[in-house]
């Protein structure tokens, strides 16, 4: 009898323990994922931080260069720097300019390219649509399938500094109109430019 109680007792502690352990694997589990989720909110939240603060710059280059005055300067294209010309001499009739850079992301610039083909497929052969673009003398004559408009001095255009694809119309003014400079937190962005551009200047 009194082995029998033992036993009972012995059952009772270890389905005890085997409740308590349960019991703490459980907690365990819980707190892994609550921990999981607090991870994962700081990081949307980073994230976002990170989209703010990047869309807050784009914002900021927007207003300062919208309406820049570019003035006659004197231009290139291709490679040739001995072949200069003054910017107005291209500008008798209204030019749509993609400002790129070699700094860009590769996938960033594929994008707008494809964006740009899809409203204006024959751009590669478009006189009306220019590149101007901060790269190396050695590619200036076949960028993306397009020679690229260059500066006699580089600090004649102060859009350089841009660091994401660019948008703007320029015209005999000779100031950056229209500018857009791409987000690629909001791509569809680039795409409903290009349709009022496409609309509103058909001629291009």
């Amino acid at each position: 009898m009194k082995s029998r109680y033992t036993q009972l007792i012995l059952s009772g502690i270890v389905v005890c323990l085997l409740l308590f352990n349960i019991n703490l694997i459980f907690r365990q589990q819980r707190d892994k994922n609550r921990l999981a989720t607090v991870v994962q909110n700081m990081q949307r939240l980073n994230n976002v931080e990170f989209m703010f603060q990047d869309s807050k710059e784009i914002t900021a280059k927007r207003f300062k260069y919208e309406q820049f005055n570019i003035g006659n300067v004197y231009i290139y294209t291709g490679s040739d720097k001995n072949a200069h010309m003054p910017i107005r001499s291209i500008t008798e009739r209204p030019k749509l300019v993609l400002g790129l850079s070699q700094n860009m992301c590769r996938p960033c610039i594929e994008g707008v390219l494809a964006d740009l083909n899809e409203f204006f497929p024959d751009y590669e052969t478009n006189e009306n649509i220019i590149y101007i673009a901060d790269i190396e003398q050695r590619f200036k004559d076949n960028y993306h399938n397009k020679k690229v408009v260059s500066f006699q001095q580089k600090d004649d255009f102060h859009l350089y500094e841009i660091e994401n694809p660019y948008f703007f119309i320029l015209d005999k003014d000779l100031v950056v109109k229209l500018l857009l400079i791409t987000d690629k937190t909001s791509p569809e962005l680039t795409k409903e430019y290009l349709k009022i551009i496409r609309e509103r200047y058909p001629n291009l």
